[in-house]
């Protein structure tokens, strides 16, 4: 059985810290650096608490074992943006799909996008 309210929280704060990592491009982007800052360091609080908090949940719930990571080219915010957007994603084709095997695929890919996240944020932000 899924838990709604722990998949909810990890749906919608990935989807904040995603639009938050964006908005600080495109402020970057109109050479607004202090908006920009704004919104980078929003997008670093809420992933910051996903790291602490709900990723830890969601693998005690979900078993995550895997420890394997997306593809992606280099760390930047636009790999963390892709990885945050994967989740908010995988999260919606856990919800529509009946099919426990196809659950489980995508459980695994909700692992994989939950460790990208981590190792991207950690190399760009914890070093």
């Amino acid at each position: 059985m899924l838990n709604f309210e722990l998949l909810s929280e990890l749906l919608e704060t990935s989807a904040t810290a995603c639009e938050n990592f964006l908005k600080s491009e495109i402020a970057l982007n109109d050479g607004d650096v202090e908006l920009c800052q704004k919104y980078s360091k929003d997008g670093q609080q809420l992933v910051k608490t996903l790291i602490k908090d709900t990723f830890k949940e969601f693998r005690d719930e979900f078993n995550c074992n895997i420890e394997d990571v997306q593809d992606y080219d280099y760390p930047n915010n636009m790999e963390l943006v892709v990885a945050l957007n994967s989740i908010s994603k995988n999260i919606g084709a856990l919800l529509s799909s009946d099919d426990d095997k196809i659950k489980n695929l995508i459980i695994e890919k909700l692992c994989k996008s939950i460790n990208t996240v981590i190792e991207i944020y950690l190399t760009l932000f914890e070093n």
